[in-house]
């Protein structure tokens, strides 16, 4: 009766340590998904400020009197916004 006691326990045991790690795992899962999801919605506001005030450079450069002014000020935007090109 014994040995049959002992093996019922190391058998709950060993399902209690994998319910247990599961767990863990569940919430290890849950908390990176929410560091996650906050990185996303920060990167998005940030471009879309980014888009907003480009779009405001973009129309004062439309504003311009002449063709030639309005080009040179959107080349120049151009070169700001991506200096490798």
């Amino acid at each position: 009766m014994n040995n049959s006691e002992s093996s019922v326990l190391r058998i709950r045991n060993w399902r209690g340590t994998l319910m247990a790690a599961l767990i863990g795992l569940l919430i290890v899962m849950a908390m990176i998904m929410k560091w996650l999801v906050e990185f996303q919605v920060d990167a998005a506001e940030e471009r879309r400020s980014l888009e907003a005030l480009a779009r405001e450079a973009e129309a004062r450069c439309f504003a311009l009197a002449s063709y030639r002014a309005t080009e040179a000020c959107r080349a120049a935007q151009a070169v700001r916004v991506n200096p490798q090109k």
